[in-house]
């Protein structure tokens, strides 16, 4: 008799553990249907701030997010608005242009891209995890309130209703000693 209550404890401690690991994010559904944005030829953009911070050192810079079907343009502007990096998808290659005739063509879009701030970021996984969706063919794990990718804990700490969409307002994503917080100020869908 005392097995059977010891069993069914274990079972029952497993099981309310599982449930601490879901998904706390209060839209999940909408989150995912997201991802009509990526795959289907839907054009949209966004309009933010990317504060990071790395090794103690804090920098901000404002973003500009633009997605065609088959192109997308990431514009990163550092103090007083200077542009520090165009950096443009086709297909399965990326274009980075750091001005000043400093251009890399990368074929390779599972590779990190320097935004210009002294670290990568892996680029096709960051396109999916601003819309608050992981990047399809790589595992990750569900953890509250966000997921776990490629060492990357992608955290969404608000959630807005943008026309049948629920996308994300404010984004915390960090990897060892690197941390950033994406704040939307604009979605745009066209």
């Amino acid at each position: 008799m005392r097995k059977g209550w010891v069993l069914f404890w274990v079972f029952l401690a497993i099981g309310a553990s599982g449930c601490s690991v879901a998904p706390k994010i209060s839209d999940q559904g909408g989150l995912e249907s997201a991802s009509g944005l990526i795959l289907n030829d839907h054009v949209w953009s966004l309009q933010g701030r990317l504060a990071v911070v790395k090794n103690n050192a804090a920098e901000s810079v404002r973003i500009k997010w633009q997605h065609w079907p088959g192109r997308e343009k990431l514009v990163v502007y550092g103090p007083l608005g200077r542009q520090l990096v165009v950096i443009v998808l086709e297909g399965r290659s990326v274009v980075v242009d750091y001005g000043a005739d400093n251009k890399i063509i990368l074929q390779d879009v599972t590779r990190g891209v320097d935004f210009g701030l002294g670290f990568e970021v892996p680029m096709l996984a960051f396109r999916y995890w601003i819309l608050g969706l992981p990047a399809p063919d790589n595992q990750f794990i569900y953890v509250p309130e966000g997921f776990i990718q490629n060492g990357w804990r992608v955290f969404f700490a608000r959630i807005v209703k943008v026309q049948r969409y629920s996308l994300p307002k404010k984004v915390q994503l960090s990897y060892g000693d690197v941390k950033l917080k994406l704040l939307v100020d604009q979605w745009q869908l066209m």
